[in-house]
């Protein structure tokens, strides 16, 4: 075992925990980042083929200018960003393919439009009423922290159509199912991430601000930032055990140990069960669920279903939920990329890779009537539950009464020694690269002043 000291310690090399090292490192202060995995990036992971000359996305990848501490890093990170083309939406059912544009929905019956807009509206006006920064404070916390978005939506919902549509609107944000999450959660999830139009098939923001993606992959902004922070980063060392003390905190890893003032925990919450922490976090956290998401892409020779293409599959045989275009400038040949979520990617583990790649052609093939869906390139696919050090995606869910039981998110440890980042942690974007980036600029911050205000009281004391 060999031992280190420094004044903090970054639990994860993932965006966030990154993000709060580099800030640490400019105000002089040492930092160790250690990570259990082989490689930095956490939920953003670029797979490049040398082969087929093209790189790939498989995890978190999209950014918009209005995430302004996200579009800051990349600016003083230094990363360049393409725009996405405008999106048109596409929507598969048994009864038929529906094309649209970001302003408009599927149907003609006003009826139906009419109930659209009171589901999501209503969603919208409910989020407003739950405090940013402490959800549990809401004047209705107790009663929406006890209901699901599936009691939600039996009270709220009139048509069918309707019906299909809010509950996939669930399984793409939390990639989970609408029985599984709390109506709190999400409604303060909602709030966090632009509203209740924000990624439903009528979006009239997308179709003005666009979306961009850094090129060459979102993970390399991570391997930027890691080769910026040099030999403080450490790979392949899963954290056993973490003990608060009087003097500090001790690390402990597979190879390594560090003795900090502090650390900094930026992990999924799955990542809290693997580790000893004295004290303990809330035993709330370990109640905090990751989705289920399989995120697969085909390669083509041909782009057949046109430039900035939406999908929203929902008929029986097809397991994708969502999909894109996926075609990035520099790449050889054009891609799409499909999401399979919630209870579909639990079944989708029982099919095979063949399988599961047969019924993405099958999908786009019926969307775009073409017969060469069927001839892909390539086929390339993530399922994020095999993760051992994530364990699920794309971000983490509350299940009725775990939110209102667990006030810490962002919070530290009594002792000021705990510092939590992750976007599990934000209260401005969560689940986002901007929560991700958000958390870890908060924690720094937290960081910072716990270490002057210990200076203070202990001039001394300096680690060596």
């Amino acid at each position: 075992m060999t031992e280190h000291s420094c004044d903090v310690v970054v639990v994860g090399a993932g965006l966030s925990g990154l993000t709060a090292a580099r800030l640490l490192h400019e105000q002089d202060i040492s930092v160790a980042v250690v990570e259990a995995s082989g490689r930095v990036g956490g939920r953003a992971l670029t797979l490049e083929n040398a082969e087929t000359g093209v790189a790939s996305d498989q995890g978190a990848s999209l950014c918009v200018p209005a995430q302004t501490t996200l579009w800051q890093l990349l600016k003083d990170v230094g990363m360049e960003v393409w725009q996405l083309a405008p999106a048109q939406s596409v929507y598969v059912t048994e009864d038929g393919v529906w094309r649209f544009t970001p302003t408009s929905l599927p149907t003609w019956n006003p009826l139906v439009r009419l109930d659209h807009y009171n589901v999501f509206s209503t969603m919208d006006k409910l989020a407003n009423q739950i405090p940013p920064e402490e959800p549990w404070e809401a004047s209705s916390a107790q009663e929406w922290d006890s209901s699901t978005m599936e009691d939600f939506f039996n009270r709220t919902v009139w048509f069918k159509s309707v019906r299909r549509i809010a509950d996939a609107f669930v399984r793409v944000l939390a990639c989970a199912e609408p029985e599984d999450v709390s109506m709190l959660w999400f409604l303060w999830l909602v709030r966090q991430t632009g509203g209740g139009r924000w990624a439903t098939l009528v979006n009239p923001a997308a179709a003005g601000a666009g979306q961009f993606r850094v090129r060459g992959g979102m993970q390399h902004l991570c391997k930027v930032m890691a080769e910026q922070l040099g030999d403080k980063v450490t790979l392949n060392c899963p954290i056993n055990k973490v003990e608060s003390m009087e003097d500090g905190v001790l690390v402990t890893g597979s190879t390594d140990s560090w003795k900090a003032k502090a650390v900094v925990l930026a992990v999924p919450p799955p990542c809290y069960s693997k580790m000893v922490l004295t004290p303990p976090l809330p035993e709330s956290v370990h109640h905090i669920t990751m989705g289920h998401v399989y995120r697969c892409t085909l390669y083509y020779r041909n782009n057949f279903w046109g430039n900035g293409v939406l999908l929203y599959a929902d008929y029986a045989d097809c397991p994708f939920v969502h999909g894109n275009d996926d075609t990035i400038p520099e790449n050889k040949y054009p891609a799409f990329t499909g999401f399979i979520t919630g209870r579909k990617a639990k079944e989708a583990t029982q099919m095979t890779k063949e399988q599961r790649k047969e019924a993405f052609c099958k999908c786009l093939a019926k969307a775009f009537s073409s017969e060469e869906a069927f001839e892909p390139l390539d086929y390339v696919e993530k399922n994020w539950n095999e993760e051992e050090f994530i364990g699920g995606g794309f971000y983490g869910f509350c299940a009725p009464a775990v939110l209102t039981s667990n006030n810490i998110c962002g919070r530290c440890d009594p002792a000021g020694r705990v510092f939590l980042a992750g976007t599990e942690s934000a209260t401005q974007g969560y689940g986002l690269l901007e929560g991700a980036v958000w958390a870890g600029k908060r924690a720094a911050q937290q960081v910072i002043e716990a270490i002057a205000q210990a200076d203070s009281s202990h001039p001394g004391d300096t680690q060596e």
